[in-house]
């Protein structure tokens, strides 16, 4: 991806588990220990829970997780700027797919 936050790309790895299954969530193995959270443009996809351990090919955008963490504030909040939300970074986990098509092996 380079210096690109979002990418259009075809990805091939192993199905780790469907986290929301009824929504069309789930884990794909992306190597050297990295995870990808993937999930389907639309939410009216069923993930089937055997998913685990097959081979999948998903095709759609691969998008960087942005996280402000440079003491930049959010809206709504107080005035004394302090940060309300707090988002807590996997380092193994970054990348974020939205799948358009699926295919498993």
């Amino acid at each position: 991806m380079d210096k690109k936050v979002r990418i259009s790309i075809a990805i091939r790895g192993k199905g780790i588990k469907a986290t929301k299954q009824n929504c069309g969530w789930f884990d794909v193995d992306a190597g050297n220990g990295k995870v990808i959270a993937a999930h389907f443009k639309t939410y009216k996809m069923t993930i089937p829970e055997d998913l685990k351990g097959r081979t999948l090919v998903a095709e759609g955008v691969a998008a960087k997780q942005f996280i402000a963490d440079d003491q930049q504030h959010f809206a709504g909040d107080t005035v004394t700027g302090k940060k309300q939300h707090s988002v807590k970074t996997n380092p193994k986990q970054r990348l974020t797919f939205e799948v358009s098509g699926l295919m498993v092996e």
